[in-house]
């Protein structure tokens, strides 16, 4: 077995995994840690053996890879337990939503049947982090009297929580002004700030006033993304627990809050999608997807050389080695 390597979290404690092949610290990406933002909730306990019960699976459904891990919290520290990568065989997603559910859900069920070799019990529950080139954001606020004699609960927090990003929909759906709007998923939120009595606070938990009020910052997706998006889940016998979105679950674990007073961005550039994720000030104030990332790159060497998808992706991955790359084009000429 190999060395244990650690991760300091801001909250959670910090992430152990294992060095070697498999699971080495230096090849993780904005992508993984996506998956790893799911096993900093602590809301699930640690037994001596592992089951589906006491470990969490998540799964990052790529433009072009699928990755999936599974997951244990022990002690405040996330242990990665088993991983698996599998690249889509053939161009199933583009700009990161999926255009072959078919061919995506092979992809899927493949590494669920790896991860399961590796522990020995049946998947059937995930948490999805979302991607899609339709990214709508919307930035709302609410406020409400209450009972200045009671303490403020979590009960309270969460509905305003709630109201805030019913308003953000209603914003978002009287925005579109074409005959056939679009439907819209909300895939994730970020509390922007808190208001007490008109004073801005970081926690409005236990304390009393008269009225309270939240900033939120919520993300949606058309839900042709999410519908796609769960159908490839139901073709491999799997439950979505939870939802969230890309750059939400990496900026969770990559820019701890006690760096957020700094003017920072969180840039995760893919195969499809581009994912941007801003700070400043204490908080995360803005989100944002595009569709132009490393597929782009491949479809110019395409053009320029002639070559299918599957060569022009060889070409881009060994360009950086400095040798010469030797190809076939289209025409079956050898270069």
């Amino acid at each position: 077995m190999g060395n244990l390597l650690q991760l300091d979290l801001p909250i959670t404690g910090r992430i152990l995994l294992l060095e070697g092949n498999s699971c080495n610290l230096s090849n993780y990406d904005l992508k993984r840690l996506t998956l790893l933002f799911y096993y900093a909730r602590g809301f699930f306990v640690l037994n001596d053996h592992i089951s589906e019960s006491n470990s969490i699976f998540a799964l990052d459904i790529g433009t072009r890879t699928v990755i999936g891990i599974i997951c244990q919290l022990e002690d405040k520290q996330i242990k990665v337990v088993a991983q698996n990568m599998l690249e889509h065989e053939s161009r199933a997603m583009v700009d990161g939503q999926i255009n072959d559910i078919p061919k995506v859900a092979e992809t899927v069920r493949r590494v669920k049947e790896n991860l399961e070799r590796q522990v020995g019990f049946t998947l059937k529950r995930v948490g999805v982090a979302a991607a899609g080139r339709a990214l709508a954001t919307e930035c709302c606020y609410v406020e409400k009297e209450i009972d200045e004699n009671q303490e403020i609960n979590e009960e309270v927090v969460h509905s305003l929580e709630l109201e805030g990003l019913r308003q953000a929909h209603e914003a978002l759906t009287a925005e579109q002004n074409n005959a056939l709007k679009q439907k819209y998923y909300c895939v994730g939120y970020t509390v922007v700030s808190y208001y007490l009595d008109k004073w801005l606070t970081p926690n409005l938990l236990g304390h009393k006033g008269k009225v309270i009020g939240v900033k939120v910052l919520a993300t949606f997706l058309p839900d042709t993304v999410v519908n796609s998006l769960f159908s490839v889940l139901k073709r491999v016998d799997l439950d979505s627990i939870s939802l969230t979105l890309e750059p939400i679950a990496a900026i969770d674990i990559a820019i701890p809050e006690s760096f957020r007073l700094l003017n920072l961005a969180l840039v995760d550039i893919g195969a499809g999608t581009s994912d941007i994720a801003i700070t400043r000030k204490g908080s995360i104030v803005a989100y944002g997807m595009v569709p132009i990332a490393g597929d782009e790159i491949t479809e110019v060497i395409i053009e320029r050389y002639l070559v299918d998808f599957g060569m022009a992706e060889y070409i881009k991955k060994n360009i950086a080695s400095g040798g010469t790359i030797g190809y076939q084009n289209v025409l079956g000429l050898e270069e």
